[in-house]
């Protein structure tokens, strides 16, 4: 019960404001739009919904933390590892829900002849970058992270290597010394922001 409590808590905080649930209302209605004319624009819809995830998922930790607003959280005795978990899930849900009534809307305007919405680097972008998005964040405001989103995807350079739009469609699968590798980079951050907030300590601004 003390797993759900957390994600009750955090639902209630408000971790992932109205105004960007009403986002992706928006999101996926202007993704519906564009795959009733072209069932084949999978990418072009899913473009925005995957821009706004970026933003969303990197919600922030510690910066909340050390205002106060997690201080019931985290003296409930609820496990610090579960109250990681569940903040990366409300962060990340959003996002996540979209993508998936994308591809059902894709599903549905083919009549099941196009799903680019399940290619392999579809799936990366979303749950691998929702991820990174999100234990990057961990340490900073969602504001800063933001800022630090739009810079990768605006430097051309930096943004042809690291921008997560590329992955977009993408169904040829790499190798697998590649996977791995990726997979262990994407794995360090996401194990040092749950090693800070099981462990860290988080005194709060005024204490300062």
């Amino acid at each position: 019960m003390t797993f759900i409590y957390a994600l009750r808590y955090l639902q209630i905080v408000s971790l992932v404001p109205p105004l960007f649930v009403t986002g992706f209302v928006i999101t996926v209605a202007a993704a519906a739009a564009r795959l009733m004319s072209d069932p084949g624009a999978a990418v072009e819809a899913l473009t925005p919904v995957l821009l706004l995830q970026l933003f969303v998922a990197s919600s922030g930790f510690q910066h909340a933390a050390r205002r106060g607003h997690y201080d019931l959280l985290l003296t409930s005795g609820t496990p610090r590892w579960q109250i990681a978990l569940a903040h990366c899930l409300v962060s990340t849900m959003p996002g996540m829900v979209s993508w998936l009534c994308v591809g059902l809307l894709e599903l549905a305007a083919s009549h099941g002849n196009h799903f680019l919405s399940g290619a392999a680097g579809t799936c990366a972008a979303f749950v691998g970058m929702s991820v990174i998005a999100w234990s990057t964040a961990v340490f900073a405001s969602r504001a800063t992270a933001a800022v630090g989103w739009l810079l990768v995807m605006t430097i051309p350079p930096v943004a042809r290597v690291a921008s997560p739009l590329r992955l977009l469609g993408v169904t040829t699968m790499p190798s697998l010394p590649l996977i791995l590798g990726s997979v262990a980079v994407a794995s360090v951050p996401v194990a040092i922001a749950f090693t800070r907030i099981i462990r860290g300590a988080t005194p709060l601004e005024a204490s300062q």
